[in-house]
């Protein structure tokens, strides 16, 4: 059998993840606050970036000099904006994958019985990624922002074709 902790040791490793499953608790909280503070308003920006990037490009399809000098500019800056703040909040994900990965990483093997199911509930509990959601529908982060200009260049495509 492999090297175990000892008692004293058990005890610390029992206070870490303790601290650690509080940590993760606190971090679900203030993302879910985020969510129902901000998740309106995000639904309404997002919304607003869907209708406007499809409008300014179907502007810009003009291809005139006066439409480029006003569109482009424009189109280049709302865009920019969309990625910034997605790649802002995506950032979140991201870190709490750490944590998951973190807990994965832990050396269960030397733990005693009570420790190692602490580490299997928590494990389960990180699995799930914390994320802001715009109005509880839509995680907000790079994949929607990726949905955003996808779905406006559908749009552009669709109304250029008309």
């Amino acid at each position: 059998e492999g090297a175990k902790y000892s008692d004293e040791e058990l005890v610390d490793v029992a206070a870490r993840l303790k601290d650690c499953i509080v940590y993760h608790r606190e971090i679900i909280l203030f993302t879910d606050r985020m969510s129902n503070v901000f998740g309106p308003m995000l639904f309404v920006y997002y919304s607003f970036h869907q209708a406007s990037g499809c409008l300014l490009l179907l502007e810009c399809s003009q291809m005139t000099a006066q439409a480029l000098m006003r569109y482009v500019p424009l189109t280049i800056i709302l865009t920019q904006q969309l990625i910034q703040l997605s790649v802002i909040f995506e950032l979140v994900g991201s870190e709490s994958d750490k944590l998951r990965h973190a807990v994965y990483g832990l050396p269960w093997e030397c733990l005693d019985v009570k420790n190692r199911r602490v580490v299997v509930i928590f494990l389960a509990n990180t699995q799930e990624p914390v994320h802001v959601k715009a109005m509880g529908v839509a995680n907000v982060g790079v994949t929607s922002m990726a949905a955003i200009l996808k779905t406006s260049m559908s749009y552009f495509t669709f109304l250029r074709s008309m």
